[in-house]
Order: C-alpha cells, then sequence, then structure tokens
C-alpha cells in the first residue's frame, strides 16, 4: 500500500500545536456546536489531496491545495497562508505564497462566526476518497481542539472529527473573506 505524504504550511503546523495544548475537552460530544461560547479563535486548513488538481510543476513556490485561513474573534482578525496561482498552471513563477493580516467588518465577523458555529462534532466513520484533507481548530481560554473533517474518519488522525459538509461550508465562508 502506498504511503501519503501530507505537506502543510509552516504556519499551520505551529497553530496545530498551539491548539492541540490545554488538554481542553471542548466541543467533544456528537451534534455539539465545535464554536463554543468563549472561543478565542478558529481556523480552517487544507491538507490537499482527493481528486484535486495536479501537483504544482516542479519548481514552484507552493502548492495551492494547501490553505489556512483564521479567524481571531476576539481582536476580529483574518489571516491567510496559502498559494496564489496567477497564470498557467505548468508555469513554476505563476505560484505565489501569499500570507498576510487584515481586520474584519462586523457583518465580516458575524458571518464567519455563524458559519463556524454551524459546523458540529460527528460520530460519522465515513472513509472518503476524492476530497481534500481538511481540519478545524478551536482555541479558548479552557485550551483548544483540532478536528478532522469526518469524510476520512476511517483514517484514525484525530481524536474527533466533524461534519464534512458544514466543515466545507465553512472552508468556502473563508475563502470568500479572502477573495470579496
Amino acid at each position: 500500500m502506498p504511503s501519503i505524504k501530507l505537506r502543510a504550511p509552516l504556519s499551520c503546523l505551529s497553530l496545530l500545536a498551539i491548539a492541540g495544548c490545554g488538554g481542553s475537552q471542548l466541543g467533544t460530544n456528537p451534534g455539539q456546536s465545535v464554536l463554543v461560547g468563549d472561543a478565542t479563535a478558529f481556523s480552517v486548513t487544507s491538507l490537499g489531496g482527493g481528486f484535486g488538481p495536479p501537483p504544482p510543476p516542479q519548481g514552484a513556490a507552493c502548492d495551492p491545495q494547501l490553505w489556512t485561513y483564521m479567524v481571531h474573534l476576539d481582536t476580529s482578525a483574518f489571516d491567510w497562508d496559502r498559494c496564489d496561482v496567477s497564470g498557467a498552471t505548468t508555469d513554476p513563477a505563476s505560484y505565489t505564497h501569499a500570507s498576510g493580516s487584515r481586520p474584519l467588518s462586523s457583518a465580516e465577523l458575524d458571518t464567519a462566526r455563524s458559519s463556524a458555529r454551524a459546523v458540529h462534532v460527528s460520530e460519522r466513520d465515513t472513509c472518503g476518497a476524492d476530497k481534500e484533507s481538511l481540519s478545524m481548530s478551536v482555541t479558548s481560554p479552557a485550551g483548544g481542539m483540532v478536528y478532522g473533517d469526518d469524510f476520512y474518519a476511517c483514517a484514525k488522525q484525530y481524536d474527533h472529527y466533524v461534519n464534512s459538509d458544514e466543515i466545507s461550508a465553512l472552508s468556502a465562508t473563508l475563502y470568500h473573506l479572502y477573495t470579496p
């Protein structure tokens, strides 16, 4: 059986280390929203995979399948770490690493918060193959938790999973904050 190599942006790895600390029992019951009332931040990360586009050409600066979007509920800031493609996908020069931060308007913050509240802990044990691998991190004063997308729950890579359709909807909401 071939091994699967997952790569993540450096900011994602540091976020996962932070969010995994604290021993919190936030959002662990099936059906419970993962966004607790005192949450200070949440993020969604793509580790790529599925039946997406082919990998970038050799020499490209980054991979557009790997990205992280983070919302700081306590400061109304939105952070991104992603790869933009601005030309032919066969040209390595078309791939540019993009990271940054911007303030969210009240309406944007409300939209992001509502979309995150709609993500619930799942008890499904799905074995999918044709979707990017997503994860979600939630932090609060009590600690943090990292959830996997239940589309790949049978792989048992996370202690807790969230509903695939809901995390995908949140992903789309956050993408639109990056590209309004």
